[in-house]
């Protein structure tokens, strides 16, 4: 009786259902066990695209109409109150399947291309959905449940798909239609979701505005102050100008209290710019590994990418989640442990880029991406302290922009058949490399001068 009165209870919980609703598109929209193979099935039968044709013209047009659409799909995710753009999200992952299944043609998988980065940009929604449902002190658990759901899907895909290719159970051909059997229950559950009656900047609600969040908020006529510093009678016309005709204004606001906090603007350049790195790394690894593997033919363990993305996905998960539980003073020690696993990122990137036996590969893939998922739980725990509760979907918008801005830059550069330096998978690999080691050195360097600057005002 006990353990049933305590299930009635849990399930009294509106927040902790939502959550469970939610979080289940989340591992369905991850479960994709083609993605450790893709790029083995773009090179070889039926596809038979050349490496250089995967990684300079067909990987790159996700990255460009993401950057295009992202902003534009968080203003409609927030106007059109999240369902909708969920729905395109999971509608995006079924386009995207039913070319690679079906069509063979490069411009056909230009297009593929561009619903993948339809997709990754609606990927907003998912996170930004359970925001508008539930009250700001669930915040960090449903945060959670999203993720977790997410690296829940992740992981049996990698299973599955090792599973089945090592038992020949399926080609990797074959993954793709369990790949699009997934996103089409997603699709099919995304239908289902609760619809969303008010939003964070279009749609507020009386409960959703809150005062002692609101500083300054510009209107075409005047400026408004805290509520709270406002006489009594003023604070209903202050909260239908916050929820109703201000939604750029509170944008504008949002914005500004995020970034001109100096603390907030450090973590959030490393988040950007690691993230770019970090994305481009997981986007050209299985080219890597192809080229380790055809460097020594006699090393066939490439089968065994399933199997590299679950430990990976698992090993990361439970560092993230340790890790979340060490208690460190960040605005101390902060930059030092942001520098010196940045560095080891680079060194671990470099490595990968000399070896040719693919067991070391692996091993650096799981470690760099531990690593680079520990300090993104650091990152976001650190940003989500110092703004507004409610603004964290737009400041996680912003990040994921500038990321998404540098991967463009970068791609122009290095990788697009068009780019300044056409390099090889290897040379990019350098490049990527340099690249955190040189994040990690300026980070470091801070955190000296910072300690430097410290003890000389201490002892003055």
């Amino acid at each position: 009786m006990v353990f049933c009165g305590w299930i009635v209870n849990i399930w009294n919980m509106e927040w902790l259902k939502l959550s469970i609703w939610i979080g289940t598109y989340g591992f369905l929209k991850e479960f994709r066990p083609e993605d450790p193979y893709i790029t083995q099935y773009l090179t070889h039968d039926p596809m038979n695209f050349k490496d250089e044709e995967v990684y300079q013209d067909i990987f790159p047009v996700a990255t460009y109409v993401s950057l295009s659409l992202l902003i534009v799909v968080f203003l409609l995710t927030d106007w059109l109150r999240y369902k909708p753009v969920i729905i395109m999200h999971a509608f995006s992952g079924i386009m995207m399947q039913v070319l690679l299944i079906w069509f063979r043609k490069k411009w056909q998988m230009y297009i593929m291309e561009f619903w993948y980065g339809m997709m990754t940009a609606c990927e907003i929604a998912y996170y930004t959905y359970i925001y508008a449902k539930v009250d700001k002190k669930h915040y960090q658990i449903v945060t959670s449940h999203m993720r977790g759901a997410s690296l829940a899907g992740r992981f049996l895909s990698g299973v599955t798909s090792q599973i089945m290719l090592h038992w020949n159970i399926m080609t990797i051909s074959d993954l793709n239609y369990l790949t699009l059997g997934g996103i089409s229950f997603g699709f099919l559950w995304a239908l289902t979701l609760p619809p969303v009656k008010s939003s964070i900047y279009f749609h507020r609600s009386n409960s959703v505005v809150d005062f002692n969040d609101c500083t300054k908020a510009e209107t075409g006529h005047a400026e408004i102050t805290c509520a709270n510093e406002l006489e009594q009678e003023q604070a209903p016309v202050l909260k239908k100008m916050c929820s109703k005709s201000n939604v750029f204004g509170r944008l504008w606001a949002d914005f500004k209290h995020a970034y001109t906090n100096l603390y907030v603007l450090k973590w959030s350049i490393w988040w950007a710019i690691a993230t770019c790195g970090y994305n481009q790394v997981m986007t050209y690894n299985q080219l890597l590994w192809e080229d380790v593997v055809h460097n020594n033919p006699k090393d066939n363990t490439t089968q065994y990418n399933g199997l590299t993305e679950a430990v990976y996905t698992l090993f990361s998960a439970f560092a993230a989640f340790c890790f979340g539980y060490v208690k460190v003073d960040w605005k101390i020690y902060g930059e030092i442990v942001l520098g010196v696993c940045t560095f080891l990122e680079g060194v671990l990137i470099l490595w990968s880029s000399h070896t040719n036996i693919i067991l070391h590969a692996y091993i650096a893939y799981i470690l760099f991406g531990i690593l680079y998922h520990i300090m993104m739980t650091v990152s976001n725990s650190e940003v989500a302290k110092y703004i507004r509760s409610d603004s964290y979907a737009l400041i996680f918008g912003i990040n994921t922009f500038v990321a998404i801005l540098l991967q463009t830059i970068l791609t122009m550069v290095v990788t697009d058949k068009n780019s300044l330096f056409t390099l090889n998978t290897r040379q990019q690999y350098v490049v990527f490399a340099y690249y955190f080691v040189a994040l990690g050195v300026i980070f470091t360097v801070k955190a000296a001068v910072t300690k430097i600057w410290r003890s000389l005002h201490y002892t003055l």
